[in-house]
């Protein structure tokens, strides 16, 4: 309701997004152990979800599969019912409203690491460097040439 209410269009407009949503509460219903009304809420909410989009069916049929455990934490799709599921599923909702909102989706901090990544790996590919105590060095002499646009 809160998301309606600060952008009506934002859900519509992103229907993976809206699916990851119910999906989360579903999730949250499986853990809650409130098995009847999360067997409700699957059929009302996600069933038809699933046929109007069929490429969320898979992580449909994935979350499904947790009433099929008696201990869902502990199956193979236990990793739903984990922490990171919930945060992944706020990223996707920050980065939709900020995204909506014209504004940078994601942070300086994590363009700098990708960056930081992506020129170690430069060093690594280009110039055979050695790593020593975690660091890449580059042998004695070799000048660096690498350039964004090769990223």
């Amino acid at each position: 309701q809160m998301i309606n209410d600060f952008d009506p269009e934002l859900l519509d407009m992103k229907p993976t997004l809206y699916f990851h949503l119910q999906q989360q509460k579903l999730i949250e219903l499986i853990r809650s152990k409130n098995i009847e009304e999360a067997l409700l809420f699957a059929q009302t909410e996600l069933a038809p979800h699933g046929e109007d989009h069929p490429e969320v069916l898979a992580e449909l049929e994935k979350t499904m599969s947790l009433f099929a455990f008696s201990d869902p934490e502990n199956c193979p799709f236990g990793d739903l019912l984990k922490p990171s599921q919930k945060h992944k599923v706020a990223g996707e909702l920050n980065s939709a409203v900020l995204e909506s909102q014209n504004q940078q989706t994601t942070t300086n901090l994590h363009t700098l690491l990708k960056i930081l990544h992506w020129s170690q790996d430069m060093l690594t590919q280009q110039k055979g460097l050695v790593s020593q105590n975690g660091r890449h060095l580059l042998g004695n002499n070799q000048q660096l040439n690498l350039t964004v646009s090769d990223y």
